[in-house]
């Protein structure tokens, strides 16, 4: 089972992050992966926004998983994003966004893909979890905070 925390460090956690739009958002993370794996910004910026077109990775209680496969990284990545201010993102259940978890996986590692966004949906399903990051100040308070769970 792939951990979340082997691919999450207090480096690609960004708190309180000013944005207020989903393309902003989508910006964001795509230069703070960049700036991590010396990945092209606009092509995973490209790769995040086409994933939105088929459908919301927003799925209720302010979170969202925006996520791509990239072609060059060695390893999955996890950055996550704590809003200053919640935005719309087109959630399925209508509530604005404020912690965004976006997953990053190589482009021919499926099994890995499936795994990492199961284990972020069903943790962030946990209503305490989702909480406790919201009132976190530091990047390791978040880490401390995901990885007791």
């Amino acid at each position: 089972m792939s951990e979340i925390t082997n691919f999450l460090t207090e480096e690609s956690i960004i708190m309180d992050c000013d944005s207020k739009s989903q393309k902003n958002t989508l910006e964001v993370i795509s230069n703070k992966m960049a700036e991590l794996t010396s990945t092209n910004k606009d092509e995973i910026f490209q790769k995040l926004y086409e994933r939105e077109k088929l459908g919301t990775t927003a799925f209720g209680n302010g979170i969202a998983i925006p996520h791509a496969r990239i072609e060059g990284i060695q390893n999955a990545k996890i950055i996550i994003l704590k809003l200053t201010e919640a935005i719309d993102f087109n959630s399925i259940d209508g509530n604005k966004v404020d912690i965004i978890i976006s997953l990053f996986v190589p482009n021919d590692n499926n099994k890995m893909h499936v795994e990492l966004l199961s284990n972020i949906a069903s943790l962030l399903d946990n209503q305490v979890l989702r909480e406790k990051i919201r009132t976190a100040n530091t990047a390791s308070d978040v880490m401390m905070i995901i990885n007791s769970h």
